[in-house]
């Protein structure tokens, strides 16, 4: 068996980036850092909206592990189990072998799943929005729709193949849509026998205002902004069926219609492994964790991140679940770590909140920082500028602003390229060469 005296479970904002800080703390020691991954890649989430609208290519919205990381060894593969008391954990690799590690201390940040719930047709037609993967289909869906559409004779046909219905009215829903309406309004030009009019965009969302946490003021104007681009919201409304994909509604504000695109977008939840990992965990499923983001009741056990509840150090109950949080709280957690070995001294988590964006696609937003709001270009520009300096490493910044320089600059590339996701089959086997003489 092998053993480390630093395992780090998860690759993203938490696990990543509090690799990266332990490094530099740990650097003039011997100490042993191991980060377990299920992707050898870090997603800088808060640009997926954009990958998805092909404003940024999408390999620019990762950062390779291996990249990031100097003298962390680097694991592809998930943790199986996790022995707190035997300080152990049990993995499988890319190629399914199984292998134990031993541990000191540990940082838990497997990230989060889509919160579903029991709605008849949810699983079988319906696709979230989280991964590379669902915002690279989506980018395809899109395209794949129009061609399908301009096709199509059945009027009622191309309306349902042109109509895209997005659950979920935060931060992913509302900038998934919000991105893909862009996307689709500029690749009509190419498409004569079409028109804005044969699309349906519409967004549901169960509470009575658009993104939680953000000024209402600017919530309002979110969605008055939605609503002139045509995007239909209902507020205070629930999916309640999406069978065969017809989409169902309470209160009926409209009545049952067919979509070909049902876009999941409600909320997440931990990464269901606490229980097995013998951890504790709160009403909601996360793991409860003090202002130095150790697990109660756990030594040297630290959580981060959508895995963790956090203490939100105003007072107001669990800290916001967002990138800009995750990384601070790796920051914390990585210092407490490093002290335990004997590096410099502990520290306690005081973040808070700095400021929210929302694009809306090309020079549309909503921003808020501190307690200013802005609307429109400026709003715009803010969350890009910010989205900028949170992202790791200058190559990748770079390549970021070369996307979006060219995007202002030449029409979006609307090429669909969802069929290259597997190789060509080789076909039947041809006759015999025939043989030299």
């Amino acid at each position: 068996m092998h053993r480390c005296d630093v395992l780090i479970v998860g690759g993203g904002f938490g696990g990543a980036l509090g690799a990266r800080r332990l490094e530099r703390l740990l650097r003039k020691t011997t100490k042993r850092i191991v980060l377990i991954a299920p992707t050898n890649f870090m997603l800088f989430s808060p640009l997926l909206p954009e990958a998805a609208s092909g404003t940024i290519e999408p390999r620019h919205t990762v950062i390779p592990l291996r990249e990031m990381l100097d003298t962390t060894v680097v694991q592809i593969g998930t943790v199986t189990g996790l022995d707190i008391a035997a300080r152990t954990a049990s993995i499988t690799d890319l190629d399914g072998e199984h292998h134990q590690i031993g541990f000191e201390s540990a940082l838990l940040a497997p990230g989060s799943v889509p919160a579903t719930y029991p709605i008849r047709g949810l699983i079988e037609e319906a696709v979230g929005f989280k991964t590379l993967a669902d915002a690279i289909w989506l980018r395809n869906r899109v395209l794949f729709q129009l061609d399908a559409a301009a096709a199509a004779s059945n009027p009622e046909r191309r309306s349902s193949l042109l109509t895209f219905t997005f659950v979920g009215g935060g931060y992913a829903g509302v900038e998934g849509v919000a991105e893909l309406q862009s996307l689709a309004r500029d690749a009509l030009r190419r498409y004569p026998t079409l028109s804005e009019e044969d699309f349906r965009w519409v967004l549901v969302e169960a509470e009575d205002s658009l993104l939680p946490g953000l000024d209402p003021g600017l919530a309002r104007y979110t969605l008055s902004i939605l609503r002139e681009r045509g995007v239909e919201v209902h507020l205070g409304t629930r999916l309640v069926d999406c069978v065969d994909r017809v989409v169902r509604l309470d209160p009926a504000v409209v009545a049952p219609f067919r979509s070909e695109t049902i876009v999941w977008a409600a909320g997440q939840r931990p990464a269901p492994l606490a229980a097995a990992w013998g951890l504790p965990t709160d009403d909601r499923g996360f793991v409860p964790v003090d202002d130095r983001m150790q697990v109660a009741g756990l030594d040297g056990i630290y959580a981060v991140g959508d895995f963790a509840a956090v203490p939100d150090p105003s007072g107001s109950g669990a800290a916001p679940n967002t990138a800009q949080h995750a990384l601070r709280q790796a920051t914390v957690a990585a210092a407490n770590i490093a002290a335990r070995h004997g590096v410099g001294d502990a520290r306690r988590y005081d973040y808070r909140t700095r400021g929210l964006a929302v694009t809306l696609g090309k020079w549309k937003g909503a921003a808020q920082v501190g307690g200013i709001a802005f609307r429109g270009a400026p709003a715009w520009w803010l969350g890009r500028s910010y989205h900028l300096l949170m992202m790791p490493g200058f190559g990748r910044k770079s390549r970021v602003v070369a996307d979006w320089t060219l995007g202002l600059l030449f029409p979006r590339d609307v090429s669909q390229l969802g069929s290259l996701g597997s190789p060509t089959p080789l076909g039947e086997p041809a006759a015999p060469l025939p043989q030299r003489k």
